[in-house]
Formats: C-alpha cells, sequence, structure tokens
C-alpha cells in the first residue's frame, strides 16, 4: 500500500469534510441571523394585509421538553398495522345531533370516555365530512400529538349521522427528556412563530391564519419508537385559495419549518 498517497486521501478528505460542516454551521447561523435581524423590525400583520385570530394562545410561563414514545401493539382479531391499530364495531349505533365540532363533544364524550383504550386522553381535532369520519388526537398533559397516525381515533358515521365503527393508534411509554437533555424550555410565543413564517416568505399579504395551537410534532416517526418535539401547528389559507399547515419548532425556531 502507498501509505504516502493514502495519508494525502485521508487529508483531503478530512478537509472536505470540515469545509461542508463549516458550511453547514454557517447557514444555520446566518438563518439565525436573519431572523433576529428582521425582529428588530416591529412587524404589523394588520399593514401587510395578514389576517390573525382574535386571539393567540398564550404561552407565557409554558415550558417543554422533548418527549419519546413507542406505539402501543393492541391484541384481537381486529388489528392492523403490525397490530398498532384497532378496529372495532360500535354495539349500537349513537346518534349525532349535528356534525360540528361543539355538539360533537358532548354527543360522543360518554362514548370516547368509557369505550377505546384510554379515551380521556383524546380531543377531538377535526371533521372529515368528505369520507364521513371524526378525528380525535391523543395528548400529553393537554397538549396534542400534531398530525400523527399512530395516535388518533378515528369514528366513522352514516348517512343518517349515526357512529357505527371506530380505529384507534396510541403512543405509550411516553417519557420526557432525551438522553442527558432533560431540562424544559420556555417556548416560544404564538406570535413569533407566525413572524418566523412571514420572514420565511412563508405567509404573504392577503393570507389568513385560520387556526395556531401548541403541541408535539413526530422528528422520528417510527412506529417502535417515537421522538416529538413542542412545535406550533399553523394553518394557513393563503389569498389564492390555497391551504397550507406549517410545523414551527417551539423550542428552537430557527430550525427548518416543516410542511
Amino acid at each position: 500500500m502507498d501509505w504516502k498517497r493514502a495519508s494525502s486521501l485521508f487529508i483531503f478528505v478530512f478537509l472536505i469534510i470540515n469545509i461542508w460542516l463549516g458550511f453547514l454551521y454557517y447557514q444555520k447561523v446566518e438563518r439565525s441571523n436573519q431572523i433576529d435581524t428582521a425582529d428588530e423590525k416591529i412587524l404589523s400583520f394588520d399593514k401587510e394585509n395578514i389576517i390573525l385570530p382574535d386571539e393567540l394562545p398564550n404561552s407565557e410561563g409554558v415550558k417543554l421538553n422533548y418527549l419519546s414514545g413507542r406505539s402501543k401493539k393492541f391484541t384481537g382479531s381486529n388489528t392492523v398495522r403490525d397490530n398498532t391499530v384497532i378496529k372495532e364495531k360500535i354495539a349500537t349505533n349513537l346518534p349525532l345531533s349535528d356534525i360540528e365540532a361543539n355538539t360533537l363533544m358532548e354527543d360522543l364524550k360518554v362514548f370516547i370516555d368509557s369505550t377505546p383504550y384510554r379515551g380521556t386522553e383524546y380531543i377531538i381535532s377535526g371533521l372529515d365530512r368528505k369520507n364521513k369520519r371524526i378525528i380525535y388526537e391523543q395528548t400529553f398533559n393537554k397538549y396534542p400529538i400534531l398530525s400523527n397516525d399512530t395516535a388518533k381515533i378515528i369514528i366513522n358515521y352514516n348517512k343518517d349521522n349515526e357512529a357505527y365503527s371506530y380505529e384507534q393508534s396510541y403512543i405509550e411509554d411516553l417519557q420526557e427528556g432525551i438522553g442527558s437533555n432533560n431540562k424544559k424550555k420556555q417556548v416560544v410565543e404564538a406570535r413569533r412563530a407566525l413572524e418566523i413564517l412571514y420572514y420565511q416568505n412563508e405567509l404573504k399579504s392577503g393570507d389568513e391564519i385560520t387556526a395556531i395551537r401548541l403541541g408535539y410534532y413526530s422528528v422520528v416517526p417510527n412506529i417502535e419508537g417515537q421522538v416529538l418535539k413542542p412545535t406550533w401547528q399553523v394553518a394557513v389559507l393563503h389569498k389564492n385559495g390555497k391551504r397550507e399547515t406549517f410545523y414551527v419548532d417551539a423550542l428552537n425556531p430557527q430550525e427548518p419549518i416543516l410542511k
């Protein structure tokens, strides 16, 4: 073996790796500086013709941390997706007085609290009228696990507005802190998350924020193990009629925005 040549090659590769890492670090610092510089100006959403909800969530004093957990394996013959989802029929169809969130919360409260596994840990989060589905999301300390197919209850209803079946998934063994990072941090304000979207050109004049909420979003969507981070979920109706949902890291807002 030509040791001199091998040594030169090793040094060359080492330099390339260091240059690449330096470039990544520069990008991250530059992005953070751009956001910080922009924050020095007072952003008026009214002047930018961006419509906000009447009231933004208050996160003052809210400190959160990363979560880790894994998908529960259900037993029985009605399971799918490697036993992580259970499908059940409702013994007697449940009449729904109206397909609206507030009404459904009352109509389905007794059922949700008593029938699905740990149903009290779920909250209603959406209606899919096209497919006749009512969607509940699992929570941790009252904060929802956002847009996660492994932490939902989906109730199906028919044309007569009767709930007749449901399917459930659940993340168990949820623990706060990952490795040595066990310290909770103050989450950024909801307005800060919206400002970041604006400065990253995701919000433009004529757009409307239709909903914003704080919860946990999956970093590693794996059945065997998941890592969830505190996240602001922002639903946007763009001027052109397109709808998008963005996910802004609530602890490290300089991290890339997810969709």
